[in-house]
């Protein structure tokens, strides 16, 4: 988290479809905004105590408090804007209160607000009308009669001549308050040349959102699958019976679900089609054509239809352990197992039946390419499985890590993040040649990046801290970074992450919280 911070610091209501093109703004006295900073250097790394309960205050907190322990240190605009509010006993015993009104290029309206600030002997408080800037001192921070000294900063769309309650029995998100960091991040993607739009929840993601035939867009919001429509009004909200694990779109207009207490459901038009459970699975399934493959509580994996039906069951064998399955290309599941002689590869159609079954000396990490074959990383061995005998491609690679990852594209060439101390990432051509290879950032997290790849030009990471970087795929150049925002430290969930790629080179990138970006990555090959 706390490079991602850095990152942060350099650089409504309901869900919410953000064009990518600017209109014009006709009122907008002080101007457009067009970057947006902090309000206090250093902010606390991974603190985020937007909509906590607190029982003192009796609600939630709709804004985040920054800067502990500074009393009298600058206050500062976050953005372009002109002060609507300015009193320095807007809270009484607890101080003053700036608020400043930020235009948009989307001609969006929105609030900053600074609580507990004070006037010292060289920092007076911002006045009524004036016009600021990013980065101008609008106060200082303060030292309010119930707590250490701190700023308590908002983000809102509402209330521009009123300091507010500070806390509120509801979601502040439903209410007109945004969480302050995850704002920040949103637009500062926004600012981005390749931004095309994005879509915002109003509550923390539990899984990837998914697109359904109808356009209807299906999210998991803890225990809640809402589907909006294109505007990103609520349709339906059905409740689930715990997280959500994942979401996958089936034909028809449905969805499939699954929860991290093992309850599978299919629903369609936001009603249910079917209900069932599959005991002691809480991995997220996979896909197989039509078919639902789960883990099993014995160890081993189950496919079912879209009613619930069970279809086969299969690898339940006492001396063998699952370590990992994939969805392939053709409906096709990799399927990568621990033996007492080493490991196994296999690839299981949507009927169960062992396509490919491939003894080996150790235990593999796999990834299907668009093709339909296989690549597994076995020690130092690139290998690629077509049909059934794996095709060595590379060898001497630097060992897998805890947190490696693998990812092909479609011209054959293999992308190999090793996990190591050196956050080893390299590229190899279709023949095993090194490309290039170059050391990716390092993240304390124990789950891997994201990879992904698009028409050739880009590799594309998403790692648990958020930060997201495209790589040029010819040479490993870094051609861009944006420091999305994966949550706080109460509710960060690397497992509802999301990267995809189309074929027009569309990337939709989520850092697993509240929104969801798409970008035009084709404007990042061509940079530079």
């Amino acid at each position: 988290m706390r490079l991602f911070f850095a990152l942060l610091l350099l650089a409504t209501t309901l869900a919410t479809i953000i064009p990518a093109n600017a209109q014009a703004v006709p009122d907008a006295p002080c101007g457009v905004v067009d970057s947006i900073g902090a309000p206090v250097e250093n902010m606390v790394v991974g603190y985020d105590d937007f909509n906590r309960y607190r029982e003192r205050f009796g609600g939630n907190h709709v804004g985040l408090d920054t800067g502990f322990d500074r009393w009298g240190d600058p206050v500062r605009a976050v953005a372009r804007g002109r002060v609507t509010y300015s009193n320095p006993e807007g809270w009484d015993t607890e101080k003053g209160v700036v608020i400043v009104e930020h235009i948009f290029p989307d001609g969006s309206r929105a609030y900053s607000l600074y609580g507990h600030v004070e006037q010292t002997d060289t920092i007076g408080l911002a006045t009524v009308g004036a016009c600021v800037e990013t980065g101008s001192i609008v106060g200082a921070i303060g030292w309010p009669s119930r707590g250490r000294p701190h700023l308590h900063f908002e983000f809102r769309n509402f209330l521009p001549d009123d300091g507010g309650p500070g806390y509120t029995t509801g979601n502040p998100l439903e209410e007109g308050w945004y969480n302050p960091l995850e704002f920040t991040a949103l637009w500062r993607a926004r600012f981005t040349p390749a931004y095309l739009s994005s879509l915002s929840f109003t509550a923390p993601t539990s899984a990837p959102a998914v697109v359904l035939d109808s356009g209807t867009i299906a999210a998991a919001e803890g225990d809640m699958i809402v589907g909006l429509d294109a505007t990103g009004a609520a349709l339906w909200r059905v409740r689930a019976e715990g997280q959500i694990n994942r979401l996958a779109a089936l034909p028809g207009d449905r969805v499939a679900a699954h929860t991290v207490t093992g309850q599978a459901l299919v629903l369609q038009g936001g009603r249910y089609a079917a209900v069932w459970n599959v005991a002691g699975a809480s991995d997220p399934f996979l896909l197989a054509g039509d078919t639902l493959v789960f883990r099993t509580a014995e160890g081993g994996l189950a496919g079912y239809d879209a009613a619930g039906t069970l279809l086969w069951s299969a690898i339940t064998a006492a001396d063998s352990k699952l370590v990992s399955v994939d969805e392939g290309a053709g409906g096709r599941v990799g399927v990568v197992l621990r033996t007492p002689s080493g490991g196994q590869f296999r690839v299981l159609d949507g009927s169960g039946q062992a396509l490919v079954e491939i003894p080996l000396t150790g235990v593999p990490l796999a990834s299907p390419a668009p093709d339909g074959s296989w690549w597994l990383v076995l020690g130092g061995d690139l290998l690629r499985v077509a049909g059934l005998t794996p095709q060595p491609i590379a060898s001497g690679l630097p060992a897998a890590g805890s947190r490696a990852a693998l990812r092909v594209d479609g011209g054959g060439n293999a992308f190999w993040y090793t996990g190591d101390a050196q956050n080893t990432l390299l590229a190899l051509d279709a023949a095993g040649n090194t490309r290039w290879q170059i050391a990716h950032r390092a993240v304390d997290s124990a789950a891997p990046p994201l990879l992904a790849v698009g028409n050739g030009c880009l590799l594309y990471a998403l790692d648990a801290d958020g930060v997201f970087s495209a790589y040029r795929a010819a040479d490993g150049k870094l051609a861009a970074q944006l420091a999305l925002y994966p949550g706080g430290n109460r509710v960060v969930n690397p497992a509802a992450r999301a990267l995809r790629v189309d074929g027009a080179e569309q990337v939709t990138v989520s850092a697993g919280y509240l929104s969801q970006i798409t970008f035009n990555g084709s404007a990042w090959c061509t940079a530079g």
